[in-house]
């Protein structure tokens, strides 16, 4: 009875012994997952990480938003496609800008040179030799064409009086200027005598109304 009694307390001993020895390990434990440094309750892995390299911004909510230290590759290259296509751009705008800005010159001269009111013939004549001309000799008859001033083109034909025609030219005539001479050579050829008649018509601008002659005389053997 006695050894039994024994045995009863001495089991209840080890029990309670057990109990603290728990006890003490569940504080070691809570010990060793609480933080030194920390009494808010916050475990270290809820913190974000953060590097030397990143840069974070406060969002909203009072949370981070974490930059790592580099761009995607795939990234990279649509923004330096686009840098090129933004230079190749401005490239062909600054070309066409050149190019409209040369025309606009050329147009600005042309103006300059040629615009304004059109030309008008307001006067024609001849001038012919008045000596007599020797044996096989070309003759230069000269024609004057007096205008306005005005640009634009003159056309004229001479009319010989052996029959020949000269058929219709062109003279152009700047803006200011006042006159054109148009020449005509005549070459007479063998024995006899001449009087030669040429004949400088207007066929435009105007009419055949404007016309001028000269003559000149030619006498062989």
């Amino acid at each position: 009875m006695d050894e039994t009694r024994r045995d009863s307390h001495a089991t209840g001993r080890d029990l309670h012994e057990t109990r603290r020895d728990l006890d003490e390990t569940a504080r070691d434990l809570d010990e060793t997952l609480r933080p030194a440094d920390r009494t808010d309750g916050i475990l270290p892995y809820d913190e974000p990480e953060r590097s030397g390299d990143d840069r974070t911004l406060p969002s909203g909510d009072g949370s981070s938003l974490r930059f790592g230290p580099g761009v995607p590759a795939e990234v990279a290259k649509k923004w330096s496609g686009g840098g090129r296509r933004r230079r190749l751009g401005r490239r062909i705008a600054g070309g066409l800008l050149t190019l409209g800005v040369a025309a606009l010159a050329g147009l600005i001269v042309w103006w300059l040179l040629r615009g304004g009111t059109g030309v008008a013939v307001t006067g024609v004549d001849v001038s012919a030799p008045t000596t007599m001309q020797s044996c096989d000799t070309t003759v230069r008859l000269v024609g004057t064409i007096r205008t306005n001033g005005g640009y634009g083109d003159v056309r004229y034909r001479w009319r010989r009086s052996d029959g020949q025609v000269s058929g219709v030219l062109t003279e152009s005539v700047r803006k200011g200027q006042r006159s054109v001479r148009v020449p005509l050579r005549w070459t007479v050829k063998g024995e006899g005598t001449l009087h030669a008649v040429a004949t400088l018509e207007i066929v435009q601008p105007g009419g055949p109304g404007l016309r001028a002659s000269g003559a000149f005389d030619y006498a062989c053997g």
